[in-house]
Formats: C-alpha cells, sequence, structure tokens
C-alpha cells in the first residue's frame, strides 16, 4: 500500500496548495467506474479522516452499452460500500443525432448540479488528469480557444474541482494494481471516432514518440503559464471594458464602437469573450472565428447582424455593437384599422389613445408619445400598419415628401427596429410616424377647429389594460 500512501500525500499537498476546498467540505465524487474515478473515490475515502471532508459518490448511466453499463454502475456501488459512501446512479437519455461526446458531457454536468443543488454539497470533484490535461490544451488549441483555453482545465472551475490534475494516468493505474482494486473499461473510450479519443490515442503517443516523451508533463506545466498570463489579461483589461460599456442588461450588452475600435486586437478578443461568455453562461463557445467574424461586422457598412452559438446575436447599428441573446422571431402585426369612434387601439408593442378636441389644452404635452393634429386633415377610417417599399410622408418642417427610408436612415433608426414603428396612414396619406414625427399636411394650422389627439405607450412598459375599446362602448357603460 506504500503506491496508495504516497499518492494519499501528494493529494492532500495538492488541495492545499491550490486551496480546492477547506476542511469540512461536502464533497460529490463523479464516478464513471473507470481507473481514474475510482483511484479518486479510494484516495478520498482516506483524505476524510484528514480533513474531515464528507462524500458523496454519483454515477451516471448514459444507458448506451446495455450490460455493460449496468456493469459499471454495479461496480461503483459495490465499492462505495467496501468504502462505506452513500452513492447516486443518475441515468440520462442521449439523442442519437447530433454531437454524442458534447451532449453527454453538458447531460452529466446537469446531473452532477442537480444533486450538487438537492443534497447541498459545496463542490464537484472530478478525476481528470494530466493526461486529460494534455488532450483538453490541443483540442483548444485546435479550436482556436485563445489563452483561456490553452490553459486547459483549470484545478477550481467555480464548484468544479479537478485535484487529480498533478497526476499521471500510470500512476493512478499503479495504485489500483499495488492495492488489487479492480475497475472497469469503457470500450467507447478506444472509439476514435471520437475526437479527444484520437487525440488521446493516436496524436498524443505520436507527439511522445516523435517529440518529447514528457509531453504530458509539459503541457501541464504550459497550462499553468497560460492561466496565470490569462488571469492577469483579464484584469488589465477590465478598465477598458468598462470605458467601452454603454448599456447592460441581463439578455444585451451595448458596447461603442469608436471605443472597441481603438483598442488592440488582444483588448478586444478579451473584452468580446467575456461579454459572450457572461451572456451565454460558458467560456467554451467562443473561438478565433468568432472574433474575426465580429471583427469583419465591426468594419461592415449600414447595419447588420450575425449569429453566434447558444442562441446569441451579434448586432451592428451606427456607433453600438449590441450582443444579445436572441429573441423568438417575432410576426409582424397586422394592419389596423382606426374608426372615428374608436378610442383605443393596440397595435404590434403599442397601446395608442385617441380624443377628439374641440378646444387645445393650454398646457400641452407634444414628443414621440404625444402629438396634436388637425382631425379635418385626417381621413377616417386610417390604418396604423408597418413599413411597406415605396413609402413617403412630409415630415413636418418639409414642403417636399422624403422616403420613409431615408428618414429612418437620417433619424439613425435601427434596421431592426424599423419594421416594428406604427405608421399612421389614412389612404391618401402617411400623416404620423409614431414615436418620430407628423406629416405636415396633418399638422395645425391657423384655420384649424377640430383636434385629435393621439397618445402612446409600450405595451410591456405597463400592465396591460382593457384596449381598442369603441366611444360608443364607454357611453353605454356610464
Amino acid at each position: 500500500m506504500r503506491k496508495m500512501e504516497q499518492a494519499l500525500g501528494k493529494l492532500h499537498s495538492n488541495v492545499l496548495e491550490h486551496k480546492l476546498f477547506p476542511a469540512g467540505s461536502k464533497l460529490l465524487l463523479c464516478c464513471s467506474g473507470g481507473a481514474d474515478s475510482t483511484a479518486m473515490l479510494h484516495l478520498f475515502s482516506r483524505l476524510r479522516s484528514i480533513m474531515q471532508i464528507t462524500l458523496l459518490a454519483v454515477h451516471v448511466d448514459h444507458q448506451l452499452r446495455g450490460a455493460e453499463s449496468d456493469a459499471d454502475a454495479e461496480l461503483v456501488k459495490e465499492q462505495c460500500l467496501q468504502l462505506n459512501i452513500p452513492v447516486i446512479v443518475r441515468k440520462i437519455r442521449l439523442e442519437k443525432s447530433g454531437d454524442l461526446e458534447n451532449q453527454a458531457r453538458k447531460k452529466r454536468l446537469d446531473a452532477f448540479h442537480q444533486v450538487l443543488d438537492l443534497y447541498r454539497f459545496d463542490y464537484i470533484v472530478t478525476a481528470h488528469h494530466n493526461g486529460d490535461q494534455a488532450e483538453t490544451m490541443l483540442l483548444n488549441l485546435f479550436r482556436g480557444a485563445g489563452l483561456n483555453g490553452l490553459a486547459g482545465i483549470k484545478p477550481r472551475s467555480g464548484k468544479i474541482l479537478h485535484p487529480l490534475l498533478c497526476f499521471e494516468k500510470k500512476e493512478l493505474v499503479s495504485v489500483l494494481t499495488e492495492a488489487d482494486i479492480s475497475w472497469r473499461e469503457d470500450a467507447t473510450n478506444q472509439d476514435q471516432s471520437f475526437r479527444r479519443n484520437w487525440i488521446r490515442h493516436t496524436l498524443i503517443p505520436m507527439l511522445e514518440k516523435e517529440l518529447n516523451p514528457a509531453l504530458g508533463t509539459k503541457l501541464g506545466l504550459q497550462a499553468q503559464i497560460f492561466a496565470e498570463a490569462d488571469a492577469t489579461i483579464r484584469q488589465k483589461v477590465q478598465p477598458l471594458l468598462r470605458k467601452a460599456l454603454l448599456e447592460l442588461t441581463p439578455d444585451s450588452v451595448t458596447l461603442s464602437l469608436p471605443v472597441l475600435r481603438k483598442l488592440g486586437r488582444l483588448e478586444q478578443f478579451y473584452v468580446l469573450k467575456g461579454l459572450v461568455s457572461s451572456l451565454s453562461g460558458t467560456e467554451r463557445d467562443f473561438f478565433q472565428h468568432n472574433f474575426e467574424d465580429i471583427r469583419a461586422l465591426m468594419e461592415a457598412q449600414g447595419s447588420k447582424y450575425i449569429a453566434l452559438n447558444r442562441r446569441l446575436c451579434v448586432r451592428k447599428q451606427y456607433d453600438e455593437l449590441i450582443i444579445a441573446r436572441v429573441a423568438p422571431i417575432e410576426e409582424l402585426a397586422p394592419p389596423y384599422v382606426v374608426e372615428e369612434d374608436r378610442s383605443r387601439a393596440v397595435w404590434g408593442d403599442y397601446r395608442f389613445s385617441f380624443k377628439i378636441l374641440k378646444v387645445l389644452p393650454e398646457h400641452r404635452l407634444e414628443d414621440g408619445d404625444h402629438v396634436y393634429l388637425d382631425a379635418d386633415k385626417v381621413h377616417f377610417p386610417f390604418t396604423i400598419r408597418s413599413r411597406k417599399p415605396g413609402d413617403r410622408f412630409m415630415p413636418l418642417g418639409m414642403t417636399q415628401t422624403q422616403k420613409l427610408k431615408e428618414f429612418f436612415i437620417n433619424n439613425k433608426v435601427p434596421k431592426f427596429e424599423r419594421e416594428k414603428v406604427p405608421v399612421f396612414d389614412d389612404g391618401g396619406k402617411i400623416f404620423w410616424i409614431a414615436g418620430y414625427r407628423l406629416d405636415a399636411r396633418a399638422a395645425i394650422g391657423p384655420d384649424s377647429t377640430r383636434f385629435l389627439h393621439i397618445s402612446s405607450e409600450r405595451v410591456h412598459e405597463k400592465p396591460m389594460r382593457a384596449a381598442s375599446r369603441s366611444k360608443k362602448t364607454e357611453e353605454d357603460n356610464e
């Protein structure tokens, strides 16, 4: 048992050096039944008395290998019984199509987090070792994941701990062999159609043979350097991020393009990666090609957008760059016909109120949401609709008509918002672009005797109330 004791001392030192968890912590051990997690299970059963930790083992059954999967679960349960460690087996089902490797990883993590929250444990502990670190670094290198990707698997990432990174695979196998402890071999780990398996069984052995037999150890040391460099750059980029930031909401972030363009490439990469990661909830899905796509978008003419992973999109509009969660596709509101006796109407995300007045209020509010016009210059019924190709109107203050498209461009109305702007059309003319400008032909003049007051509000900003009621209905209810 000499190797077990040596490994235990090495594990304890690594936990203390990286301050992975304090004494008395409640740890959830991820146990597949393979050599790595079996060694972890036995080492932590001995570390338990040294650090007064509480242990709970969790085995996830992917239900992909029939009787083989059942045997994995039985071995984990049997060993946990011998070690007096409670165990939970969770079964997950994977879709047969798509990327099975990533799908399995995500569902495993979901299962571990569910158990962690349910039993109120402190940390999730995985059995990733030095060989896994080398595979991850190479995989991330080829995917263009930047310094953070080259830092590989960190000893601690949120509530997930990786205390075995200081071990090589052969060390863990040697510990089990000396102690005559059995483990299970998953046949799918030999399937080189999975990218990680090809790196493990083909690429790394070739690199060890041709370049450096101690490749895993060397890459592990490099990972620590990359992690330190990554942390340093993140810290230095924070003031730049605050300078570029215009608006931040739970679902989007708006940046100043002029400020962003002045940053260096590395600074831009870290600002964008950090923001994308904060919205998507993971740092796994931002790579070099995503960065280059955004840089091209920043220099593009006009308002454009690109889609990113995890239902995120990036939009460029005028001097702003907006990173946002993708909203469900909205159907355009159909045209709404307003009769003269109508007092309220809802179109799209707007609620409108209409009043015919014989006397103008002495103190009246006139802005984008409130307008007064000559009621006799508007023909009822009129229609509230979205814009159409070729639309023209005569903005108040002008004597000639202008294309609505040009008006939107001149007034910097974002391209992605133009379809949602209410257009008031009485059949002979567009008399109001809600929120923006009244048509000069409907404006109040010295001979005006009746006045139409229209007020608007956004539906999502105030509680819904009865809408589209007619004046006759209101009078009947009085």
